[in-house]
């Protein structure tokens, strides 16, 4: 029988008793009946064990004993009793702590030999300390388990049972934390092709890197020796780093691998690390017994967020193509294939590779095609040329790259490239979503492309409508070449425009309107070896990059495009645009620069046949300088919006005398002459005229006496000097002002003419300025 059933400092000894002395009857025939004891520190019994048949009297005595005993004479005698105790130290259950105490008998002195007593005690002290690990280790882990277990509901409580494993995971790994905070955990999960263990979820000391992945086939190696069906055995650093399974981390001094394994399969690896010291056997059993408790919700969890990955890329394929239905935006849907591909290959590297150029944000991993020979690019070209997948693996790097072209119904438009890190092989259910994926961004490019394709020719079609209503309203040519001036810089973006007419004689005109560059005289040099080409090929110019054909020509421009002005198979000019960025203009705006200048050049040519025609009803046909009646209207228009001007009447001297000797032939060249000299002694808004016979006039508005006595004086000297044979002319000068009452055309020729003749009759080769008094009137003289 047991006295005194007590629990105390969370040890129950009455358990300790019983586990020991159920085999009493064997102790009968060693010792006489006796009575085993626990003590504390103080000599205090806390719990008794009878022995064999005791006396009623013997136990009445033993009733009797005192409660403390004398410990500091053990072994002693009393009352006829042996008394004896050793000390002992027992394991508290769930404490780090322990109990210290005494553990001894009381036997009869007549029926017990005390030689044999000490030895026994030291017997039994150590099935005590034994049976008290094992009953501390196990209501240390069923408490434990227990809690995990009230902790898991918990955790499943707090996040609504969503079944999400990254919540799981966390929360597990802080638990354990909690339960062993000398330790730090992590946990393996297996990367996309089962290949490899990836570390994924870690305590404060673990990082997440590269250097804890383990090999699956290396762990079942390990496993086939030392487990069977699904039980939970543990590998220790040792082993691991012999076998080469995970290199010793330095941030620990010891780790142990707790792989975890459902329906005969390796799900995931504990990692449990301490940065000092050993780790405890007896807390890594408390461990394995919480995994075996709840390796099945991990495994339920990952199965459900396997099924829930699945589902997640059916979603994302389908919300990708209600996002491709509602945009015609080629950068928004490229950004959509990259995001996706993230989504399901959060690791991997993504890149674009596209065979068309596009703008697209500068944030997008895009890069162009190419089409080299380089070993680099073959398998891109492969499935860009093929439309098919095609799947590169590189063993070195341990890399898998997968190319997927982007597919539309009329062509492929790309090839998106998925680069695999520490992996081997990719699952035929992603290569099947990456096939769905880059065909639904292909036919959603194919559709955006159409699209802005559609809206550029209507577009297109706009502006050439548009330019040739405008220029069929019968505008002047220098009008004409003004709006389409206008007009390009607006469509085309380019810098520089220049139009240019051809002659008959060979001879290249740059018709007013163009633009700063093109009317410099070194620019239509430079420009000549184009125009050579034109008329040798009659076709347009694309050139992307000047620099790289025609290096000498046009700089600092790179981009040029020239086009032909072609009527009924005659060439009558060309216009060129270019741009100092190199491809600046596309193919596109190449070809509707084409249309726009086939459609205009009849324009083009009605504006200079007009003009034409107009130049031969105001100028004469010999001199090409204006007619006479021309010139009374813009005297006329002069008189009525201006201050003042003036008026030169100039006169061939002895010219008679030149058709007599020289025929009348060299007379009209000698008229030709002096008329060119005419042309480039005045401005742009001067009038030169013929006047009659050899007579010629030239007005000058808004410019008075002085100014023409200047104009009249050079165009003297030089008229001498150029003319062949050499002739000399007299010059009549007159001006009027606003504020002359009595000014007419009539008062102003008559006044030049008074003028002519006072220089003639001075001496010729003169210049005569009409003044208040005509027999006052200057006169100067060569």
């Amino acid at each position: 029988m047991i006295k005194g059933d007590k629990n105390i400092d969370g040890i129950d000894f009455s358990e300790i008793f019983h586990s020991i002395f159920d085999l009493g009857e064997q102790f009968c025939e060693t010792i006489s009946p006796s009575v085993f004891f626990l003590a504390n520190k103080e000599g205090q019994l806390i719990i008794m064990k009878e022995i064999g048949g005791v006396d009623p009297n013997d136990l009445e005595i033993i009733n009797c004993f005192p409660n403390k005993i004398e410990l500091d004479h053990v072994p002693y005698k009393k009352d006829d009793y042996l008394i004896d105790a050793i000390p002992l130290t027992l394991r508290v259950p769930n404490n780090y702590h322990s109990w210290d105490g005494y553990f001894g008998i009381i036997s009869a002195v007549i029926d017990t030999d005390p030689k044999m007593v000490r030895p026994l005690l030291f017997g039994f002290k150590q099935s005590l300390v034994v049976t008290s690990n094992y009953i501390a280790y196990k209501n240390d882990t069923n408490d434990q388990v227990e809690t995990f277990d009230r902790m898991i509901i918990q955790i499943l409580k707090e996040t609504d049972y969503t079944d999400e494993f990254p919540v799981f995971a966390e929360a597990f790994l802080n638990e354990l934390k909690k339960m062993f905070s000398e330790y730090d955990f992590l946990l393996t999960l297996l990367n996309r092709n089962e290949d490899l263990l990836r570390p994924c979820y870690a305590t404060s000391s673990f990082v997440l890197s590269e250097r804890y992945l383990l090999r699956i086939e290396d762990i079942n190696k390990l496993l086939m020796t030392v487990e069977d069906g699904d039980c939970v055995n543990v590998i220790t650093k040792s082993v691991a780093n012999q076998n080469g399974i995970l290199v010793y981390d330095e941030c620990f001094e010891d780790f142990v691998l707790i792989p975890i394994k459902y329906n005969q399969l390796l799900w995931t690896v504990l990692v449990c690390g301490k940065k000092h010291g050993k780790i405890k056997s007896d807390h890594i059993n408390i461990v394995v017994e919480i995994i075996k408790k709840v390796k099945k919700l991990i495994y339920k969890l990952l199965t459900y967020e396997k099924k829930q990955k699945d589902q997640k890329r059916k979603e994302l394929l389908l919300q990708l193509t209600k996002k491709f239905h509602f945009t015609m935006d080629v950068s928004a849907i490229l950004g959509e294939i990259i995001y996706a591909s993230k989504q399901v290959f959060s690791t991997f590297e993504i890149q674009l590779l596209l065979s068309h150029e596009w703008e697209v944000s500068e944030d997008l991993q895009v890069q162009q095609l190419s089409y080299s020979k380089d070993k680099t690019n073959e398998m891109a070209t492969n499935a860009y040329l093929t439309g098919k997948i095609h799947i590169e693996s590189l063993r070195k790097r341990r890399n898998s790259i997968v190319y997927a072209p982007l597919r539309g119904k009329q062509g492929v438009y790309g090839v998106l490239k998925i680069i695999g890190r520490h992996s081997s092989v990719f699952k035929n259910h992603e290569i099947e979503f990456l096939e769905v994926l880059a065909d639904t961004g292909g036919n959603a490019i194919e559709n955006a492309e159409l699209y802005q394709q559609s809206r550029q020719l209507v577009e297109d079609l706009q502006l050439i409508n548009k330019t040739s209503h405008q220029l069929n309203l019968n505008l002047r040519l220098s009008e004409t070449i003004n709006y389409m001036t206008k007009q390009i810089k607006l469509s085309f973006n380019a810098q520089e425009i220049g139009f240019f007419m051809f002659r008959k004689n060979g001879q290249i005109k740059v018709i007013e309107g163009s633009t700063k560059y093109f009317l410099k005289e070194s620019s239509t040099e430079e420009i000549s070896p184009f125009f050579e080409r034109i008329k040798m090929d009659m076709d347009a110019l694309f050139i992307g990059d000047l620099a790289s054909q025609e290096p000498h020509l046009l700089r600092p421009f790179r981009s040029f495009i020239a086009v032909p002005m072609v009527q009924k198979g005659e060439l009558k000019g060309a216009v060129i645009i270019v741009h100092e960025h190199a491809y600046h203009f596309s193919f596109n705006k190449f070809k509707l620069l084409q249309s726009l200048i086939h459609h205009s050049t009849l324009a083009f040519t009605n504006s200079m046949l007009h003009e034409e025609l107009e130049k031969l009803v105001i100028t004469d046909h010999l001199t090409r300088l204006y007619a006479r009646n021309f010139l009374d209207e813009r005297i006329n228009e002069s008189m009525e919006k201006d201050a003042y001007g003036c008026f030169l009447l100039i006169d061939i001297d002895n010219f008679k005398q030149i058709n007599d000797v020289y025929g009348h032939q060299i007379g009209d060249d000698i008229i030709i002459q002096v008329a060119n000299v005419l042309k480039k002694n005045i401005k742009n808004t001067d009038i030169a005229a013929r006047w009659g016979g050899e007579e010629l006039a030239v007005y000058l508005p808004k410019a008075d006496k002085q100014v023409g006595e200047l104009v009249a004086q050079r165009i003297r000297k030089k008229v001498k000097e150029v003319t062949k044979p050499k002739v000399t002319i007299s010059c009549g000068v007159s001006d009027w002002k606003q504020i002359d009452r009595d000014k007419s055309l009539k008062r102003l020729f008559r006044y030049a003419d008074q003028a002519l003749y006072k220089a003639k009759r001075s001496g010729k080769n003169a210049v005569v300025i009409y003044g208040d008094d005509i027999v006052n009137t200057k006169k100067i003289w060569s």
